[in-house]
Parts: structure tokens; C-alpha cells; sequence
């Protein structure tokens, strides 16, 4: 059995792979850009691979692709120093070569590099299981906060008129308050002189510098972002939220997604919500995954809550809208840190985890 990395010249290939293996008309299957994009484009692949590669593993049988697993690098931030991670995707063997070893040679491939962290979300409980026993962390429920906008039509157009599920829940509300901060609809190489001073030194989680949301979100080859910055009276960055407006219901409807939120202090953290609630105000709700509450503090202030994951309301709204599904309810993750990092984590600090739905794929194309 041959293990190894897809070669940019084979970009064929591995899109039949991902149809035949992964799954019929999956998008990285039919849209060769959103692929290279995520696999060849990502600004932290050099530390993974030969720029002829993509960061894309196959496995091999009598020439044959029997197995896939994706690898998105990225930079890992440890309270400001850098490491090299990865989120995994689209890991699979077809069941007729599981017993080939191909999925634990597939992953062995990935683990050789030694990671300092590895992320995989939004899996099932299947999988769920088998990282469990790798000695994997797993969170049953990605933290996810949620505001709502319009509460009435969110009754109506997503829980089928079903109002329990939202009757603690009130609109947002901005505040109205004279501040010296400024919001601006851009951002720039400043950026990295407030992340490396004053939020990398706290988080644990992968790198925000601007190269990686230049990549991720100003260069997206299929969403449009929107880019929030927050700068005080000196013209000094303090944080950055970051949006992307979804259309539903055939495109009757709209739901605000945010991918990043980053704030330091609370001015700082209300003009950024205020600004995100302003920019979402014609959606029906927005919601945030975040591994911690570490940079929610504004939203919390103008109404978003954490949703309390409980069998009394299984859905407070839904997580998927296309089509809008009332059974998938959460999202799940599994993650493996090394050791240096877990020696400067204990339960008191473990809000210092800033990962979101940008580090990964699942904040892509269907």
C-alpha cells in the first residue's frame, strides 16, 4: 500500500478520489478553486509539504485510491509562541479496505509531522469514538452563542412556529454610548502588531496573524466576508469581528454567521457587537462556535446567549438551513494538544482556547 500526498498535478485525480471515495458531487469534487484554495493556497502549507503537493493524503491499493484524508496546516499559537498544526478533513477508508490498515496509515502519516495541536471538527459520534480512544480531548457541544434578531420570524420560518425553544430569548439590543472607538470596514498589516501584543499572548489555538485572515476570509474564492476593526481615539487597533451574512429559504431569508470575534477590553468589545448587530440586522439571527467565552463578552452584552444543550429544548435554532435540519442539533470536535501546551493549562485557565468554525472547513461551500 502506497501513502502519500497528492501532487498538484494531479488535481484530477483527487477530485474523482473525493467523488468516488468521500462522497458524489462533493463541492471540493466539482470546484477545483475552492480546492486549491483550502489544500494548495493555504499560506501555512510550506511547513507540511513541497510546494508540488497538496496537503491532501491518499492511500493506494493495486493503484488504486482506497482512502483520503485532508489536511488543512496551520500555525499554532501558544501564548505567543508558534508551533504547526493541523485540522483534519474528509478522513475515510470505504468499508470493503478497512481492514488494510489504510485509515491508521493515513493518520500515522499525519502524526509523523508532530503536531503541536490537531482539530477535527464537526464529526459524528462514530468518529467521535475512535479519537476517544487515541486519548483524544472531545467536546460533545461546540460552545455556539446565539442572538437573535427578528424572534417572531424566527419562530415562524425556522421552528415551525414552535416558540418554546426561545422563551427566555429577547431581541438584541445595541448600546447607545459616546465612545472614542471607531469602527472601520477593513483591516491591514496593523493588525498583527495588536494580535501578537496583546491577544496571542493569552490564547492557545491557531494563529490570527493577517496573512491567515487574509487568506481565510479576504481571499475566500467563494464567500464574501464582511471585516469589522476597532480602533481607540489613537488610531490603535482593539479588536475585530468578522461576518458572513448566509441566505436561506430559497433565498427569502437571512442568518448572520460570525467567524471570528477578538476584543480586549469592554469598549472595545460592545462597539464591535454593536457594529456586528447593525451589520446582521436584516437576518433572522446570528450565531458564534467558539471553543471559549474568552471574546464574547460584547456580544453577551447586547443579548447573545450560550445555548444550554439539554433534552427539555434540543434545538433552540437550527444549526443547518440548507435544508433547514432539526435533528443535527449540535456540533461535535475532537482535538489532540501536546504535551508543553497542556502543561500550561489548568481548569481555571481553559477559557484561554480561541478556536472557531474559521479553523477548519466547515465554514465552506455545500
Amino acid at each position: 500500500m502506497e501513502i502519500r500526498y497528492f501532487r498538484r498535478s494531479e488535481t484530477e485525480l483527487l477530485q474523482n478520489a473525493i467523488h468516488s471515495v468521500w462522497a458524489p458531487n462533493h463541492v471540493l469534487g466539482r470546484n477545483e478553486q475552492l480546492l486549491n484554495y483550502m489544500f494548495y493556497e493555504n499560506p501555512a502549507k510550506h511547513h507540511w509539504v513541497d510546494a508540488e503537493y497538496y496537503s491532501f493524503l491518499g492511500a493506494w491499493e493495486d493503484n488504486k485510491v482506497v482512502g483520503l484524508l485532508g489536511v488543512m496546516p496551520f500555525e499554532v499559537n501558544n501564548k505567543g509562541n508558534t508551533q504547526v498544526g493541523c485540522s483534519l478533513t474528509n478522513w475515510i477508508v470505504p468499508p470493503e479496505y478497512r481492514s488494510t490498515g489504510a485509515g491508521y496509515a493515513l493518520f500515522h502519516t499525519v502524526k509523523e509531522r508532530n503536531p503541536e495541536m490537531i482539530l477535527s471538527l464537526g464529526i459524528n459520534s462514530t468518529v467521535a469514538k475512535l479519537y476517544k480512544k487515541m486519548g483524544w480531548s472531545i467536546l460533545q457541544d461546540v460552545p455556539r452563542w446565539v442572538g437573535i434578531v427578528n424572534k417572531q420570524k424566527t419562530v415562524d420560518k425556522m421552528l415551525n412556529g414552535n416558540e418554546r425553544s426561545l422563551r427566555f430569548w429577547d431581541e438584541l439590543k445595541t448600546y447607545q454610548y459616546n465612545s472614542e472607538y471607531q469602527i472601520f470596514d477593513y483591516i491591514d498589516e496593523q493588525w498583527d502588531q495588536f494580535y501578537e501584543q496583546s491577544f496571542a499572548p493569552k490564547t492557545i489555538g491557531f494563529s490570527r496573524n493577517f496573512q491567515f485572515i487574509k487568506w481565510r476570509y479576504i481571499n475566500h474564492p467563494a464567500f464574501n466576508y464582511n471585516i469589522i476593526t476597532c480602533k481607540d481615539g489613537n488610531n490603535n487597533i482593539r479588536g475585530m469581528a468578522i461576518i458572513r451574512i448566509e441566505s436561506v429559504l430559497n433565498n427569502c431569508e437571512k442568518i448572520g454567521r460570525i467567524v471570528e470575534f477578538i476584543a480586549v477590553d469592554q469598549d472595545s468589545s460592545v462597539s464591535l457587537a454593536n457594529a456586528v448587530a447593525e451589520k446582521a440586522k436584516d437576518c433572522l439571527f446570528l450565531d458564534f462556535y467558539c471553543f471559549s467565552s474568552i471574546s464574547t463578552w460584547g456580544l453577551e452584552a447586547i443579548g447573545f446567549k450560550k445555548i444550554l444543550a439539554s433534552e427539555n429544548d434540543p434545538v433552540v435554532v437550527p444549526t443547518r438551513f440548507q435544508p433547514i435540519d432539526l435533528t443535527i442539533t449540535n456540533m461535535m470536535a475532537a482535538f489532540s494538544i501536546q504535551s508543553d501546551i497542556k502543561n500550561k493549562i489548568n481548569l481555571a485557565e481553559e477559557s484561554c482556547f480561541y478556536i472557531t468554525k474559521g479553523d477548519s472547513d466547515q465554514d465552506r461551500p455545500n
